[in-house]
């Protein structure tokens, strides 16, 4: 088991801009000028333009794409400037992209120990091998046996290609957890501690936490590139 985390609400929960939503991100800029909050527009092909700002313990985050508008706020303190990592952009095979897609859909499903499907809910490598299995790539059931799939991966986690698979050993020496890395230092994950499958940047002490007790890497994908 995870230990449990302040709640934090996924950036990728798209919705059709409406009046509502124009009318917040008017707000926004006034506001977040107001608050003398550094402003940040991050634009990676792995995603679309994301407006990022971090007020307090809070980062306010807005995203316009072709699926509509997000808007999140998610707790927890963010890596101070000198500690952040530089992430390079993010070069997205054709099948990492569609293993995000279908990853992606499912953000917000609930946590469930043992669970496999979006019916029941899922573990972290229920999730997993779910979504690889969309795409004709079998993987063993839980995450002390995925880890031995594929190939061994960059042991740096900046030199990690979208599709590949972050584990860690949260309880002790022995891998327990999984995720996938989807890019520009972000993870997607069915984890206990938010207690549903969601987003982490791991430019955050959330972040931090996980990449503390990061084990190892595996690339299980066809046509990633090598770095």
């Amino acid at each position: 088991m995870q230990p449990r985390y302040s709640t934090m609400s996924p950036f990728r929960q798209h919705r059709p801009l409406t009046t509502g939503h124009l009318a917040i991100l008017l707000t926004l800029g006034p506001l977040l000028g107001c608050a003398r909050a550094p402003i940040g527009l991050d634009v990676a092909p792995s995603r679309g333009p994301i407006l990022r700002a971090a007020i307090g313990p809070l980062t306010v985050a807005g995203a316009l794409g072709a699926e509509g508008f997000g808007l999140g706020v998610r707790s927890g303190t963010a890596v101070t400037d000198a500690l952040r990592r530089t992430w390079p952009r993010a070069v997205v095979s054709a099948s990492a992209a569609q293993v995000l897609a279908t990853a992606s859909r499912y953000v917000g499903t609930r946590y469930r120990y043992g669970g496999e499907s979006p019916a029941e809910g899922f573990d972290c490598s229920g999730f997993v091998q779910f979504v690889y299995g969309r795409h004709g790539v079998e993987l063993p059931r839980t995450s002390y046996q995925q880890v031995s799939a594929g190939r061994a991966a960059p042991r740096e986690v900046t030199a990690l290609q979208p599709g590949d698979l972050m584990f860690f050993a949260a309880g002790g020496r022995r891998v327990d957890h999984v995720a996938i890395y989807a890019g520009d230092g972000r993870i997607i994950h069915a984890t206990s501690g938010a207690g549903s499958v969601r987003y982490d940047d791991l430019d955050t002490d959330r972040g931090e936490w996980l990449l503390r007790r990061s084990v190892t890497s595996r690339r299980v994908l066809p046509g990633v590139r090598e770095t």
